[in-house]
């Protein structure tokens, strides 16, 4: 398996059947940024253990240069803690983005250990939401901080950025005051789920039918044909956001 920009290698072949479930991803960079030739600011991570299934999607700040740097590094980090933590779901969101905010911290302070370049680093590289779609045994769980979308067995849940489009960062926990909680989207029992960044918000808005076509015929668990359809959807929408997205399917 060869990774593309914002992708891990999963911790198991994933899709051969084995009766552990399926994960499968796709991104799509928006035309505004192809535009101003800037990345694809979102990343996304797949990864799983025997019984343990993960997705991550996070989505970096456009305001500033480099997010999409956090933004790749944190979906690896958080795919493969949750993976190696995922003992009970009731607790793994609040653990879990400690997890993440501690080695944010010792990222910044390691790149020079001062407090205003511990600052210009969260900032500049480290300001992404994100999203995780947690599987152990029978039990799903989706969680995260920030905008974008979750479809549980084809129900759409939007999740809004919040006031003046300003959603809460994760590293706003080392920042200020405010230490936004991780919100949970979904616990229970679901065939099917999808998470994705808020490139999808304009369509998951007018539109959602377009989106949940995407996972139409079964033809999603086949990574490549989800990348062409993706691709077709962003021609035919022009979206202008970066657009990303992970499906996990129980056994």
């Amino acid at each position: 398996m060869t990774p593309v920009p914002g992708d891990t290698v999963s911790l198991s072949p994933l899709g051969e059947g084995r009766g552990e479930g399926r994960l499968t991803a796709a991104s799509l960079i928006g035309r505004e940024h192809v535009r101003t030739n800037r990345n694809n600011q979102d990343g996304y991570a797949l990864s799983q253990r025997p019984g343990v299934l993960v997705g991550v999607v996070t989505d970096g700040c456009s305001s500033q240069p480099s997010s999409e740097v956090g933004a790749q590094l944190a979906a690896r980090f958080l795919a493969n803690w949750v993976t190696s933590n995922a003992i009970c779901l009731s607790d793994l969101p609040l653990r879990a983005t400690e997890a993440l905010c501690a080695w944010m911290y010792r990222t910044a302070w390691a790149l020079n250990e001062t407090p205003a370049t511990f600052t210009e680093v969260l900032e500049r590289y480290f300001l992404f939401t994100f999203l995780c779609a947690v599987r152990v045994g029978g039990e799903s769980l989706v969680f995260g901080l920030g905008d974008g979308g979750v479809l549980v067995d084809g129900r759409i849940i939007r999740l809004e950025a919040g006031p003046d489009n300003a959603p809460p960062y994760a590293a706003y926990r080392l920042l200020s005051d405010r230490r936004p909680d991780p919100q949970v989207h979904f616990m229970g029992r679901a065939a099917r789920l999808a998470i994705l960044t808020d490139g999808f918000e304009a369509l998951l808005a007018k539109e959602p039918s377009r989106v949940q076509a995407l996972f139409a015929e079964g033809l999603w668990r086949n990574a490549f044909t989800l990348q062409r359809r993706l691709n077709v959807l962003g021609e035919a929408e022009k979206l202008s956001d970066d657009a990303t997205l992970v499906v996990l399917e129980g056994s």
